[in-house]
């Protein structure tokens, strides 16, 4: 379905196309179905069988190399992806700490596959490089190539410096693209961007949302981050997530479920008239890794906005990145449903974020679009290749191509 929304629809037979890329991606992310089964997962596939459910509940494909079944967790292996060209890996351990960065070398990150073997192809690695500005070189549309003008480090020992280069590829991920690509429309760097920069960027209409289980002995934190999930109905997928032990940033912006900042109200005052110590420790961060499963809930509706770049009351100094357009719903009632019936079932607290629940702002993990694909300027930003229109030796290969 998601091919067939936006400009890009008619560019190619998607459905055709994509199946080899997809399979390539495969390959190099080295995707296997999850077997680090934790509490988390055990109790996602309860409730879904009570539900009605368990037909529709999947472990989770994912970048990791779990080894093999009779050895254990933490094994070191010769790398076992690309014929021993790449680093040695260790099995998963299943610590949850996939998305803070794995120190055991399980998960199949971009630097230890990609890049590891990029730079053992000649090409050079520059870490903690800002790209400030893109300008063609002589030629307005590129043909002769680029001047980027770059900050290396930090602070007090940062410099800037000049690289040139025959072609350009852009990969900052959507915002970072977006933002990057409408500085050089603005100062002129880049005139002929087409005028579909900054438009139809989807956040996958997301909510972030969990139960929590204070005092629980259960340690929720083990699996992998993602480990399993559940199609709830037609548009909408729920997936059991975690954080590993000790990491309860997350906890300062969770709060307590509700229907609206009033109802909330009515939610917080009576918990603290009736149960103050409990209400005390769901909120407090301490053991919140542990001691919460975390739902990552996403649809696929169709919904999008535009970024422009404004001054923002807060910061004047320098524009920065602003939404327009339709609100994006702030809360997904049947995920709610969802975590509420899982709440009561184990004896927890549900939970939704500080920006949802009081502010009425959604919180996303996943920001696509912004560059999108389309047959001319008048329609996208990108071709199906991801050439910049209007320009020559330009490309975007990013999640900002998505429509």
């Amino acid at each position: 379905e998601v091919w067939r929304q936006g400009e890009w629809a008619d560019l190619l037979d998607w459905d055709a196309v994509m199946p080899a890329h997809y399979a390539t991606a495969t390959r190099m992310l080295g995707v296997a179905r999850n077997r680090r089964i934790g509490p988390a997962d055990e109790r996602l596939r309860e409730l879904c069988d009570a539900e009605g459910l368990g037909d529709a509940y999947r472990l989770t494909g994912v970048g990791v190399y779990f080894g093999s079944d009779d050895e254990a967790p933490g094994t070191p292996h010769r790398d076992p992806y690309f014929d021993g060209a790449g680093p040695a890996r260790a099995s998963c351990i299943g610590c949850g700490g996939c998305m803070i960065g794995c120190r055991h070398g399980a998960k199949n990150t971009l630097d230890i596959n990609y890049l590891y073997l990029a730079e053992r192809r000649g090409a050079q690695l520059r870490a903690e490089t800002r790209v400030l500005r893109i300008r063609p070189l002589n030629d307005a549309d590129g043909d002769a190539g680029y001047r980027v003008d770059v900050r290396e480090g930090r602070g007090l020992f940062a410099r800037r410096r000049t690289l040139t280069a025959k072609a350009l590829v852009v990969a900052a991920s959507s915002l970072g693209t977006q933002d990057l690509l409408l500085r050089a429309k603005a100062r002129g760097d880049l005139p002929a961007l087409s005028a579909m920069l900054g438009k139809r960027v989807r956040t996958n209409a997301e909510s972030l949302i969990g139960v929590r289980f204070p005092g629980s002995d259960v340690d929720l934190s083990q699996g992998i981050a993602i480990g399993s999930g559940v199609q709830l109905d037609a548009d909408t997928h729920v997936e059991a997530t975690r954080y590993p032990a000790g990491s309860d940033a997350m906890g300062l912006i969770s709060t307590l479920m509700a229907r609206g900042r009033r109802d909330w109200l009515r939610v917080f005052a009576r918990m603290l008239l009736r149960e103050p110590r409990q209400l005390w420790r769901v909120l407090l961060p301490r053991d919140w890794a542990r001691e919460s499963m975390i739902l990552l809930c996403m649809q696929t509706i169709d919904g999008h906005l535009d970024m422009r770049l404004e001054r923002r009351w807060f910061w004047p100094f320098r524009k920065m990145l602003q939404s327009h357009g339709p609100r994006i719903p702030t809360s997904i009632p049947q995920a709610n449903a969802f975590a509420e019936k899982l709440a009561a079932r184990f004896g927890g607290v549900a939970l939704t974020s500080v920006t949802e629940m009081l502010f009425d702002i959604p919180m996303t993990a996943h920001c696509i679009g912004g560059a999108t694909m389309g047959a001319d300027d008048a329609h996208g930003v990108c071709d199906a290749q991801g050439r910049v229109h209007g320009y020559r030796n330009l490309v975007v290969c990013d999640g900002s191509l998505i429509s």
